[in-house]
């Protein structure tokens, strides 16, 4: 099992460092790589407390692991610097976080609040009114699936933005402030995907997608790790609806970008600019946030977060 972990990890390593050099990365932009590639959770250890106060009516949803709090530090701080919203930050931990882990990001962050995988789980079997279909899919799921989870059932914001840590902003995202702030009449909004221009199957039976005409709304355009919600319109009974509709085994790495789908196909929601909020393409003028997924993690190392750093001068 270790064995093949480490083959699992040099093969991410070269493929993330192959595309680094097909993509015209030069040699400036070598260290940087091995910097926040490498060094960056030890790096992590010597920034400056991020503290405020909380608006209790926002919440900030990460799902992270151990290994990724340089990339949760920085999509944190650009979001805090560009927004000028101060969300409560409420992690979701993959499995991998220890308690030292924990109180280093305490140390390093107030107001964040960590949902420890095995903990939160426990609390949820114990819950006497969570339908047992969520607690059975609590119990055998991939990990992608427990902040939508943990959204549904302990989330008492108005407004939650749920996020992937592998994202940084470049300038105010004034569409995103504007609904988290109630100046829109939306329900939902959520980055645009352009990696596919057919449809992807989202695994759900026909009553439902007819239900909630589905097809219609043009859901495999959404990206699962970007988008925000009215919190009053994401409950347990859409969440255990969902469970029990779903084509495929809970253990699938894409039973979240699916839940999230079925969710926003019952609200009034908006894509956001893919030219503005980007997944592929460098940055420009224009941008305000970009997600660099993991065929594009090696940019965010690259010249990513020390571009953030340098708007910041930290």
């Amino acid at each position: 099992m270790k064995i093949q972990k480490f083959i699992n990890g040099l093969k991410l390593e070269i493929f993330l460092i192959r595309r680094l050099l097909q993509e015209g990365f030069g040699p400036r932009y070598w260290w940087p790589y091995i910097k926040n590639r490498f060094f960056g959770n030890y790096l992590f250890r010597y920034l400056p407390r991020c503290d405020y106060e909380a608006d209790p009516e926002i919440e900030l949803h990460i799902t992270c692991s151990k290994k990724h709090l340089w990339m949760f530090a920085w999509m944190v701080r650009s979001f805090l610097a560009m927004s000028n919203l101060k969300p409560a930050i409420v992690i979701h931990d993959e499995g991998t976080m220890d308690p030292a882990t924990a109180d280093l990001i305490h140390r390093k962050f107030s107001n964040v609040t960590i949902m420890l995988r095995d903990e939160t789980t426990k609390r949820i079997l114990e819950m006497p009114d969570v339908p047992e279909i969520i607690k059975t899919a609590r119990r055998n799921c991939h990990f992608f699936l427990d902040k939508l989870v943990d959204s549904a059932i302990f989330s008492k914001a108005k407004k939650i933005i749920l996020s992937d840590c592998d994202i940084l902003y470049f300038a105010p995202p004034t569409e995103v402030i504007d609904f988290l702030t109630g100046k829109t009449n939306l329900e939902g909004l959520c980055q645009q995907s352009l990696e596919s221009s057919e449809p992807y199957d989202l695994r759900i039976d026909d009553y439902y997608m007819q239900k909630y005409h589905i097809q219609e709304k043009r859901l495999w355009l959404m990206n699962g790790g970007y988008l925000m919600l009215d919190r009053q319109k994401l409950t347990v009974g859409q969440l255990a609806e969902y469970l029990e509709h779903v084509q495929m085994p809970f253990t699938d790495y894409f039973i979240e970008m699916s839940g999230w789908a079925c969710i926003l196909a019952q609200l009034n929601f908006k894509y956001l600019s893919p030219d503005k909020y980007m997944i592929k393409g460098r940055l420009h003028a224009g941008t305000v946030m970009k997600h660099f997924t993991s065929p594009r993690r090696y940019e965010m190392f690259a010249y990513g977060i020390d571009e953030i750093r340098k708007k910041l001068g930290l």
